[in-house]
């Protein structure tokens, strides 16, 4: 994935970006009032993204937990930030919304984020802030696409803790599905970069 500032002196009020966003063919996120551009993914992320989901959804569905893919926007922040996780679960019903006839949800109980140079930095930086004041949220996955390794901000009472699950041969536990995913499933025809 490629991102980049859209005009990065100006600020937007929310309503200005959801409907501007509403009429674009490519998802753009609104972070602190500053729109960023999302330029695509890769090969590799498209792949991690589908076996992350075909791995958990029959545990989702069972456990009645609804997956969104990466076009479902996230209100983050109703005045100032709008953005598209690669992978979402929630629990129960989304809470849905429209606004500037943009559809957000506002309830993640998981959420995947798949790394690459272009957004690692925001990843691990500014959206890691927002997202651990969600309160409905119990963990933040950020997935590596160069190695099999997925990190893991888990919700325990009130604090986060922080883990980290590497290799092919490791499982993922996540906690909200009371299940553990394979990380051989999660990398299933990625191939890695060799030195």
């Amino acid at each position: 994935m490629f991102v980049k500032p859209y005009s990065p002196d100006r600020r937007w009020s929310a309503d200005e970006y959801l409907a501007w966003e509403s009429v674009q063919e490519f998802k753009n996120e609104l972070i602190d009032n500053r729109v960023w551009l999302m330029l695509g993914a890769g090969l590799r992320h498209n792949t991690i993204s589908i076996n992350l989901m075909m791995t958990m959804h029959p545990t989702a569905e069972e456990k009645g937990f609804e997956l969104l893919l990466s076009r479902m926007c996230l209100k983050v922040d109703p005045e100032s930030t709008y953005v598209y996780p690669d992978l979402s679960l929630v629990q129960g019903e989304p809470q849905m919304s429209v606004r500037m006839n943009q559809h957000t949800f506002e309830n993640p109980t998981v959420l995947f984020e798949i790394l690459s140079p272009h957004t690692e930095a925001m990843d691990r930086g500014r959206k890691l802030d927002l997202y651990l004041q969600l309160d409905s949220l119990d963990a933040y996955f950020l997935v590596a696409q160069d190695k099999p390794l997925i990190e893991a901000h888990r919700r325990a009472g009130g604090e986060w803790r922080f883990s980290e699950t590497a290799g092919l041969d490791s499982n993922l536990a996540i906690p909200a599905l009371d299940c553990e995913i394979p990380l051989r499933e999660v990398y299933r025809r990625v191939q890695f970069d060799h030195a």
